[in-house]
């Protein structure tokens, strides 16, 4: 049947012109006779430019065969290879992944415009937004499965009637089922909260029910819940409503398991009680190693103060009257050793009766007795007490010391210039000269601070005379410095009291305080 054109329709081209997707007409030698201009855009190309071409050259994975259906074969106007995905190649070397359909034409039969020979209309859409689209759908699924399947909650999906419709294995196990197992279920049978008298709440107040039914997320932290085992665990539970256009369809529930917690936690306070009992038992250890300390330091001031001290004063005793004794003349030497063996007793009983007579201050709380009286006097003082404690030593002083009121303990400061001297002097060495041993003392002030220099030949040697020092230097908030004369071996100990000196102390009239801390006063050479 022959069909004339009717000039008031659209020609066939003009009509596939309306089509959405792309179509080529293509003949039996595989030849573009025809294509839409949605084909055209798709391809790149002006419509002119893909017509007369080869299909292989937009689609190279065409497949040739569906161009040679066989003559009569009945197959006409049938879709063959219907939503076939390919890749079709575009002008400037591009490619999109199309989606083609194939409808084979009869090639006996007239079509109006259609080129004799076309046998095949092949329509592709550009399905390449979709594929991303799925691609990243696909993503995203794969990663809520991983979060959902490590995550160390339990999460359940419910619908608007409580059943469930998902569970990640953290949920399953806490469940005691398989997930395909627990979908449709009712998930308040499952997880059922217990008030305090171990008897389940309504179910109303659930959590998962009252997101659905008041769109606002619910939550009851430390509940009590019994599973479906009848166990009972303490969990954190919480439950958001999921909403979609604007309407609620279910609801997302968190339960967090608090038997690692509490487990932790027993093994927290069991770890901590067996620390407290090990510092008890290491405290009640140490407390009896001080009471043994205590009780040997008792007895030891006790032996020092009491046999010692007996023996040694009736010894030194005997030897001063030995040595005094003018019935029984001895020779020059014997009675300048027996003086020199009564001075080295006289300086051990000193010793012996300060190690057994602690310091006062180191344990008082009242602290020392301060009252206003010359430094001068001072330290006239400390010298005189140095003599107990050097033996037979002959000492020469030279003293810097104005006549200046201080506020302190006159004692204390007696005591303090006293064994600072005795240390200054002291020394080891047994070739130690004879000859007199030379002591630089100085006291300065300036404003408030009171400073005491003793400067000696040694460096010292008894410690005690130092500890005791320290003592009296913390008693009065103060400090004790040691100076170290580099190659000679002499040694500089510097007292220093703050707030020793106040304003209103009274000096001796004429005397004015120096501008800085510099010797003033007189010099004295004295001998012990």
């Amino acid at each position: 049947m022959n069909f004339e054109k009717n000039p008031t329709t659209l020609a066939h081209e003009d009509v596939l012109d309306f089509v959405p997707d792309g179509v080529l007409i293509v003949d039996d030698n595989g030849t573009v006779t025809r294509a839409n201009l949605a084909a055209a855009a798709l391809l790149g190309y002006e419509r002119h430019a893909v017509e007369g071409r080869g299909v292989l050259d937009f689609l190279p994975s065409f497949d040739w065969n569906l161009t040679r259906l066989p003559p009569h074969s009945g197959e006409f106007g049938r879709a063959h290879a219907a939503g076939v995905r390919t890749t079709a190649r575009t002008r400037d070397g591009g490619a999109f992944t199309a989606e083609i359909s194939a409808l084979p034409l009869n090639r006996d039969a007239f079509h109006v415009d259609i080129p004799d020979g076309s046998s095949l209309v092949v329509s592709l859409r550009n399905v390449t937004p979709a594929e991303e689209e799925r691609a990243a759908l696909s993503h995203a699924l794969r990663q809520a499965e991983a979060v959902l399947r490590t995550a160390s909650e339990a999460l359940v999906g419910t619908d608007t009637e409580g059943r469930i419709d998902l569970v990640n294995p953290a949920a399953a196990r806490l469940l005691q089922g398989k997930a395909s197992d627990l979908a449709g279920r009712e998930l308040l049978p499952l997880l059922t909260p217990l008030g305090e008298d171990g008897e389940p709440l309504d179910a109303q107040t659930a959590p998962w029910i009252l997101a659905v039914a008041t769109g606002r997320g619910s939550g009851l932290p430390g509940q009590v819940v019994r599973l479906p085992d009848g166990t009972r665990l303490t969990a954190d539970i919480a439950a958001r409503p999921v909403t979609e256009d604007g309407r609620v369809v279910g609801a997302v529930v968190a339960l967090t398991d608090r038997r690692p917690y509490e487990k932790l936690a027993d093994e927290y306070l069991a770890a901590r009680t067996r620390t407290a009992r090990q510092h008890e038992a290491a405290l009640a250890r140490q407390e009896q190693r001080a009471d043994r300390a205590v009780d040997h330091a008792h007895e030891l001031a006790g032996f020092l103060s009491g046999p010692l001290t007996r023996a040694l004063h009736h010894l030194h005793a005997e030897t001063s009257r030995l040595a005094g004794d003018s019935a029984r003349p001895l020779w020059p030497e014997a009675a300048l050793s027996l003086d020199m063996l009564a001075a080295e007793l006289r300086l051990t009983m000193a010793l012996v009766s300060s190690r057994s007579r602690p310091y006062v201050h180191d344990g008082a709380p009242d602290g020392p007795r301060r009252r206003t009286v010359l430094i001068d006097d001072v330290v006239q003082a400390g010298m005189r007490a140095a003599t107990t404690f050097v033996g037979t030593t002959h000492v020469e002083f030279s003293v810097h010391a104005p006549k200046f009121a201080v506020h302190v303990d006159p004692e204390d400061m007696t005591t303090a210039v006293g064994r600072l001297i005795a240390e200054a002097i002291h020394t080891d060495e047994d070739a130690a000269p004879r000859e007199p041993r030379h002591v630089f003392v100085a006291a300065l002030h300036r404003h408030s601070l009171l400073r005491i220099e003793v400067r000696g030949p040694y460096g010292g040697g008894v410690g005690e005379h130092l500890d005791v020092v320290q003592g009296i230097a913390r008693a009065h908030g103060g400090t004790l410095h040691t100076h170290r004369a580099p190659g000679s071996g002499g040694s500089t100990y510097v007292l220093e009291l703050p707030s020793a000196v106040r304003d209103d102390t009274v000096t001796d009239p004429g005397t004015t305080s120096p501008p800085a801390l510099r010797p003033a006063g007189r010099h004295r050479a004295l001998t012990a």
